[in-house]
């Protein structure tokens, strides 16, 4: 998989940061999931735009 848009290593700081955050459980699986989503689908252009990616996980991660 090519993951320069998102890079693995980015993906698990994240999950880190996410475990780390004074929300609800179903939250922070929540989260999770959608950066695992963005993860999984980074070069399929027709489900994520790239150049948008940054923006979906910054939102993702307040």
């Amino acid at each position: 998989m090519d993951d320069r848009l998102y890079p693995k290593a980015q993906l698990e700081e994240d999950l880190e940061a996410i475990k780390k955050m004074d929300i609800p459980y179903a939250m922070k699986i929540e989260k999770g999931n959608a950066l695992m989503y963005l993860y999984y689908n980074q070069n399929d252009k027709t489900i994520i735009d790239p150049f948008s990616i940054a923006d979906f996980r910054e939102n993702i991660l307040r």
